[in-house]
Formats: C-alpha cells, structure tokens, sequence
C-alpha cells in the first residue's frame, strides 16, 4: 500500500534544532568563515564536524537523550553543552466512521503502535501507556484498558513508524493508532480518518547537544565551541521574537508543511531552541537516566554531572552578552554564507573585446546598460547576485578603459569614464558601483608600478580580468581608522607575507585580483595584488547594507597569504608629491550618484505621468499639468542639471592635471571634485526623496521597488562624508589653500 501524506517525521529522533536554526539565519557560518574555522555540516541533522587538526574531528551533534545515555553509558568521550526541551504532540487516530469518539471508547479497543527496534521505540511505548493510562483514569475506567497491537514492519527500510501505524489504520488491521506525528486537517479529510476527542497531549522530549572528541582535543578547542554554542544562543533568542519565522525554518529542516508545525510540537515551538541547561531540563536528563537503567535499555552506570561542561556554557553566554558576535538577521543574506562562487564563473568567461577609444566605449557602454536595466529591480529586491552581467560587462571591454594607449588599451579620458559610469548607474545602481574600484587599481597601476607590473597587469585587464578591493577595515574602537592588515618580508624566503581583514570590499566576490591595502614594517601604505582563490584567502558575501544590495560590498579574510614581489606595490609614493589620483577615485562615486538620481527623476516624471492623481481642487485633469508639480520638476531638473554640469568640470580639471601635473593643476583638480561631490550628493539624496512627494502615496507600493534609488544613492553617500567637501572648498575660497589628500 503506497501512501503520500504531507507530514510525518520520525518521533523522537527528528528534532528542529538549534544548530541548524544558527546556520539558517546566516551569521555563524560568516563568522565561521570570517575566522578561518573550517566546519563540515550535514544539513537537517543537527552536526558539525570541526576540523582540529590534520586528522582529528570535533563533534557538535543534538540528539534524542536516550541516544546519548547510551553513548556514555559505551564510554564514548563526549561533553554535554547544552540541553534543548521541546513539547511534542501525542494524538490517537481512528476512522471517521468509527464508534471510538472519546477516551472511555478505548475500552477492549485494538489500539497499534510501531514494534519496539531500539531503546527509543520502547521508551515511545512506555510513554505512550502512560499517556493513555492517565486519560482512562481521568474519565473513570482504571482496568479494561486497550489492547496494545505492536506493529511489525517487514524490512528495515520500511520501518518509519507513521507510515506503518497509518497503513495498519486504514487497512482496519487496528481500530485506532497511537501518533506523535501528524497530519493536517485536510490530509485527514481524504484519508477518511479523525482525532479522537479529549485526547491531545503535549510530551517534553529532551535533546541533548554534545561535543565528542578526546577530552584534551576538546580543551584545545574549547574557544571554537564557545563560540558556536553563542551563535547557537543568539539564534534561539531570535527564534522567541520571531515566531512565524521560525516555524518556518523548523518545517524546512524536517521537510514537512509549515501548517505541519503546530500538529507535531506545539504554537510555542520557537520559545523552546534554547541549549541552557535549567534545573528542571537537568531533573529530566537525570530521571530519564534512572528510568532506562531500570527498563534495562541502559547497562551500566556512569557519573552523568562529569559529562556536563558548565564553563563552556559559562563562557558562551559571557561571549553573547560581550556583543562582540553579530545578532542573526531576519533577513537571509547571501546564498553563500558556506561556499564561494564556482570557480568556473572566472575561468569561463568570454574573451573580451579591445576598445579602441572613447566613442566605442560609450557604445559599449550604451549596450550594456540596455541589457542590465530590465532585471535591476528584481536583482535589488532578491539580492541576486549579477554574475551574468560582469561577464558581460568584461567581455565588452569596459574593464580596459583607462588602460594606457602604449600598453593596447583605450585610456580614455576622465570625462568619457564619468560618462560611462552616469549610463550604467543609470540602469543599474549596484552594478555601476561594482568597477569603481577596479578602474582606481588600475589608475595605481599605472602612477606607481614597475614597467614589468605594467606589462603583466595591463595584459590581464585587456584579457578580461577584473579587480576587486582591499581597503576599508571595520574600526576596533571609536574613531579609530589606522589600517591593522600588515604585510611583512618573510624570513628566509623571498616574497612577503600578508594578514588582515577587509570590508566594504565591493566586487571582490566577482574579482580575479584582489588589490588590498597594508603596512609594511616601517607603517608605509603598500598595495598587494592577491590573486582571489590564493591559499589564505576567505571572500564572504556578508553585506547586508540596506542598498547597493548586489554589490557583494562583504569581508575578504587574509591569513598567512604570501604575495611575491611582483606583485607589491609601494602605494604611498602616489602621495609624494602633487597627484590627481584621489579626485579620481572620488569623480567615480559622484557619477554613481548621479545616473541613480536621473533614473530616480525619470521613474518619478513617468510615474506622474501614467498613475498620479491630480491633487483635488487644483482644477486640472492630469497631474501632470499642475502647475506646482511642474515647478517642483524644473527645480529638481535644474539642480540635477547643474550637478552634471559641476562633474563634467571636473573631469576635465582631472585630465588637465594628468597632462601638466603640479601643485596648481593637482589643488584645482582635488577642488572641482570637491564642489561636484558636495552638490551631487545633496542633489541626489533630494531627487531619490522626492520622487515619492512628486509621484504620490500609490508609487510607494512595493512592487515599484522604486525605494531602491532612495536606498543605493543614501548608502553609496556615505563613502565619504559630503559635509567634509564644504570644508575643502571653503579653504580655497576663504584662504587661498588647495586641500590635500593624504594616504
């Protein structure tokens, strides 16, 4: 007999666990990551495997109590860390037609449950006597009780309890089942097949999480555990405040329906993932201990307090209340929180196109940006990463623009690349934001690199090869900003050797080369050029900035990464004298800001002038006659307008201190950048903001997405600090002094 039913996991045994809950929510496998711990998971079992050395295992595992009684009661080296207590549904079922309604019917009944195969089968059964016992008793019959039908299953392959009870069911070989798994109302329904009444019980069933390995290779490591026991804490603490969510997960890892959820546990499952070992969790362990001992399932006797260790807990809860782990996030993510992308994604891509000057470059970029513009939306709202788009931004060649002209490249002027990055913003936010830093390291190429550097770099660029960044670091105190990666000559080798963390490392993720910024011993800022899949480097998708959202703006871990000399770059000489290179990092991100804003004024204009309702008593039939609305849209016009005129002033200044660089070309260039930064980002910030006051309540829906524009020109702003611009300009204008920009 074949029965397809939506839910039926195995009692006992298959648990939502907090384990599992962790990875879910994304953060412990970052942090993992982030720190270099490397971890094997079986997905929906409850374990992870840590790897301590060159052959040994460390073991975190949740499983039913019994099962690890029964290990300790072998012997087995395990550690107790944490005890998890959930409530689990018990019902008794029977046919629609049946005369069983209540608990006194059951009096004489056949009533089955799954023959005993192991230990947990004969504690299920004990325990499930007793539940009936009690609710005879509570309705006045104490003999007479039912008749017990143990339920054979014909191979080990087909012995899943509920299958077998709900076959003995409807094939009327019992008159009703004894279950701790379920079934919808609807399931039910078309099985012909009911609850019996005044009988739903809720059973505790504890789980117990363990580590296991040799005792000194869990006091070794003892630091890794506490930290995924915290992890573990904070995503039960999550799971309480988030009830729906949870659910949701629990029905993930057991492959059952989330409406399943209530019928096998109960509408509290997510205040009960906590691994705190209380009192009365503890009482039960050892109860249950003493229980299986006197039913003979457990031989032998053992200290069961040794097996608790109280400092990890210890230790894990003063790690969650340091706040030094990230709480979990409601929203997930990254698809890869626990792999990298395919490597096949930097080796198959397609051979890029050689541009041979401006006007083909805007071309390119024209295309391009028709391409990517229909999916941005949707990419922003999902997260989806734009892997199939920075192929192709490669394979057109709009990665070898500023590549000089006597190593093949196009090198195309400041004004052009401001160009090129206004039109794929302008379709695109994120993916216009994703070669900024490419272009810059490239610009580093050519101001401080050796002619063999050069040679090698240049060629790589024109191939198609793309660069991420390593630059920015989280601070470790307020107000900190000194660069803590460190990159050192070794000792007795040629070479050096890099160690460090970077975020905000946009396009990294999508990079063949990740240039990342380092100290040398003497404190001078050095560039290293890291190939991305170098031993010791992790690259983790863990942005989670509220725009930009596919930039892949996360983390690059360095440990131990050896960088030969080829590939250093001493980067503070660019400071040593007059240099333009900072406004040319800088006139990037002001062109970003400037294609979102346009498309922001454009989906406003189109939006007005499609859905908007003209404003009562404004005495015109479309609202894209009224008079404010059309003032309101010439100043926005106007600023944005002037904005573009102020950048296109500067990308000029920028190429004029490139042909004839000094300390006048190099302080003009560094103050045009300044001024257009200044007023771009405050154009852009109003555009983005007024798009919602001009195109009325209805274009706030979520389906528009139009909050995007709002979301990536607020976030991409933040790069440098607009208010500093004011600062900059005003030296110039009160005293006659060019600001500076140092390392």
């Amino acid at each position: 007999m074949s029965i397809k039913i939506d839910a039926l996991p195995q009692p006992a045994t298959d648990i939502p666990n907090a384990i599992d809950l962790a990875y879910e929510l994304g953060e412990l496998p970052f942090d993992l990551r982030r720190r270099g711990i490397p971890v094997l998971r079986d997905a929906g079992s409850g374990r992870l495997r840590i790897k301590a050395g060159t052959a040994d295992e460390l073991e975190l595992r949740m499983e039913p109590a019994s099962v690890v009684l029964q290990r300790l009661a072998m012997k087995e080296e395990l550690q107790i860390i944490g005890l998890q207590q959930q409530d689990r549904r018990s019902v008794i079922l029977v046919h629609s037609d049946s005369p069983l309604r209540t608990a006194a019917d059951l009096k004489g009944a056949k009533l089955g449950i799954a023959a005993k195969i192991n230990p947990d089968d004969s504690l299920r059964k004990r325990n499930a006597a007793k539940l009936v016992d009690a609710a005879l008793q509570k309705v006045g019959i104490a003999a007479a009780r039912p008749k017990w039908i143990e339920l054979q299953s014909e191979q080990a392959a087909d012995g899943v309890h509920p299958g077998r009870e709900l076959c003995a069911l409807l094939s009327k070989e019992v008159d009703a089942v004894y279950a701790d798994w379920a079934l919808s109302e609807e399931s039910r329904r078309l099985l012909g097949i009911r609850e019996l009444e005044g009988f739903s019980i809720h059973t505790p069933v504890l789980t117990i999480l363990t580590a296991s390995a040799g005792a000194n290779l869990i006091l070794e490591h003892s630091v890794k555990v506490e930290r995924l026991l915290a992890h573990i804490s904070l995503a039960s603490d999550w799971a309480i405040d988030h009830r729906t969510e949870a659910h949701r997960l629990a029905a993930k890892q057991l492959g059952i329906s989330e409406n399943a959820i209530p019928f096998i546990f109960s509408e509290d499952l997510h205040k009960q993932f906590g691994v705190n070992v209380s009192d009365d969790k503890w009482s039960r362990l050892v109860n249950l201990k003493k229980e299986m001992q006197d039913d003979g399932s457990l031989q032998g006797d053992f200290p069961l307090e040794e097996s608790l260790d109280r400092a990890i807990l210890q230790n894990a809860q003063l790690l969650v209340d340091s706040g030094e782990l990230e709480r979990p996030q409601r929203e997930s993510l990254s698809q890869l929180a626990e792999r990298d992308l395919p490597i096949s994604f930097f080796n198959e891509r397609p051979r890029a196109h050689l541009l041979q000057g401006d006007e083909e470059a805007l071309a390119a970029a024209r295309l391009f940006a028709e391409e990517i513009r229909p999916g941005a939306s949707d990419r922003d709202r999902g997260r989806k990463l734009p892997l199939r788009e920075i192929r192709r931004l490669a394979e057109l060649g709009l990665l070898g623009l500023v590549v000089p002209k006597e190593y093949g490249g196009p090198d195309v002027s400041t004004r052009t690349l401001v160009d090129i990055f206004k039109i794929i913003s302008h379709a695109d936010g994120s993916i216009g934001q994703i070669p900024q830093n490419h272009h810059f390291f490239v610009k580093t190429i050519e101001l401080i690199g050796s002619q063999e550097q050069k040679n090698f770099f240049f060629r790589e660029v024109l191939n198609g090869a793309q660069f991420g960044n390593g630059l920015a670091e989280r601070s470790s105190s307020k107000g900190a900003r000194k660069i803590t990666t460190t990159v050192r000559k070794l000792d007795g080798e040629e070479g050096f050797v890099l160690n460090g963390s970077k975020y905000y490392t946009t396009g990294a993720l999508y990079s063949h080369w990740i240039p990342v910024t380092a100290l040398n011993e003497d404190e001078q800022r050095m560039t290293a050029f890291v190939p991305r899949h170098a031993r010791g480097v992790t690259v983790l998708d863990d942005w989670s900035g509220i725009g930009q959202r596919t930039t892949a703006s996360g983390s690059v871990v360095l440990r131990n990464v050896k960088v030969p000399e080829s590939c250093l770059l001493p980067h503070f000489q660019i400071f040593e004298g007059p240099q333009y290179f900072s406004a040319f990092g800088q006139i990037m991100h002001a062109a970003i800001d400037i294609g979102i804003a346009r498309a922001a004024l454009e989906d406003a204009a189109a939006f007005v002038r499609d859905y908007t309702r003209p404003a009562f008593g404004s005495g015109v039939t479309r609202a894209n006659e009224e008079p404010d609305l059309i003032r309101r849209f010439g100043e926005l016009g106007i600023r944005l307008q002037a904005a573009e005129a102020l950048l296109d002033r500067a990308a000029d200044a920028i190429d004029h201190a490139r042909k004839e660089l000094n300390a006048e070309t190099a302080g003009k260039a560094a103050l045009t950048v300044d001024s257009a930064k200044w007023l771009v980002t405050e154009t852009a910030i109003e555009i983005t903001n007024a798009l919602f006051e001009v195109a009325g309540t209805s274009s706030m829906d979520r389906k528009h997405n139009y909050d995007r524009h709002w979301r990536n020109v607020r976030i991409h702003t933040l790069h440098d600090p607009a208010r500093l611009k004011l600062h900059h300009v005003g030296k110039w204008f009160l005293n006659g002094v060019y600001h500076e920009y140092k390392m």
